[in-house]
């Protein structure tokens, strides 16, 4: 497990967490360096293991000394060393992603309780935002994430990096933070592993080679559309039906993402 992977699993807690059992761990080390992970006071329970049936026992302070009432011992003494939490520094995540992106100045804004707008990235299909939401495992997350983006400017692509999960979404990738990002230990910044652009599926950048057989293939289909006065006014619209019309004439060859023939789309159209 590295570093970000570490990351994410205390995220996936979602709270505050002991330090304790991290505490030798050089991963933990190097998030705190990074500023990734904050203090955050102390815990206010621990697990009992002094009884027969485990169980969670709320902190108190008395006779002087933090610790729990055990059914069977009493009161049980903690040091308070070993009761210090930690939280997610997930401001200072999105920074961090923000500078790993490349992404130009500003465009950082919290959306909600969960996620955040990270920035902007050029892909050789067109523009993409990358978002970060925490965890993308249950129907609510989803529900969270439709609503924080409903307000937002549609781009060529959208990108959801999540900590834990990665639901789908409508029109939009989402990726793991774990295989998207890794810590780079001796700068304290996290570098990214995968880009924005493979991410979301964009076409590669030309390189003055073969020219794309798909970009040929749709350009003639859209200027056949275009003739025979049928296409959609909208790109999105037109990009869902050309996509269908694609398939229907090549059913056993593999078709592009939908946002890459957005980007076709765009291309032919001149915008």
């Amino acid at each position: 497990m590295n570093a970000v992977s570490l990351l994410c699993d205390i995220i996936g807690q979602a709270g505050k967490v002991a330090a304790r059992p991290y505490r030798d761990d050089a991963r933990f080390g190097a998030l705190l360096d990074a500023g990734l992970l904050q203090d955050d006071g102390l815990v206010q329970s621990v697990l009992c293991e002094n009884c027969d049936l485990p169980h969670d026992a709320e902190i108190k302070f008395e006779f002087g000394s933090y610790g729990h009432s055990c059914p069977d011992l009493g009161f049980v003494p903690v040091e308070r060393a070993d009761l210090v939490a930690v939280r997610p520094n997930l401001a200072a995540l999105v920074e961090h992603l923000h500078a790993a992106f490349e992404c130009p100045t500003g465009g950082i804004s919290q959306l909600g309780p969960q996620i955040w707008r990270v920035g902007l990235v050029d892909t050789p299909g067109g523009r993409a935002v990358v978002y970060f939401h925490t965890c993308l495992r249950t129907d609510d997350d989803v529900v969270s994430l439709g609503n924080a983006l409903r307000a937002e400017i549609r781009r060529d692509y959208a990108l959801v990096v999540t900590a834990a999960g990665h639901l789908p979404f409508r029109d939009t990738a989402t990726y793991p933070l774990a295989t998207m990002v890794q810590m780079d230990l001796g700068a304290a910044c996290l570098r990214k592993i995968v880009s924005v652009a493979e991410a979301v599926g964009a076409p590669p950048r030309p390189t003055g080679g073969r020219p794309s057989v798909y970009r040929e293939r749709f350009h003639k289909l859209l200027a056949e559309r275009a003739a025979q006065v049928v296409a959609e006014k909208g790109r999105n619209e037109e990009a869902k039906a050309v996509l269908l019309e694609y398939r229907r004439l090549y059913p056993n060859e593999a078709a592009p993402s939908l946002p890459t023939v957005k980007a076709y789309v765009s291309e032919f159209r001149g915008g």
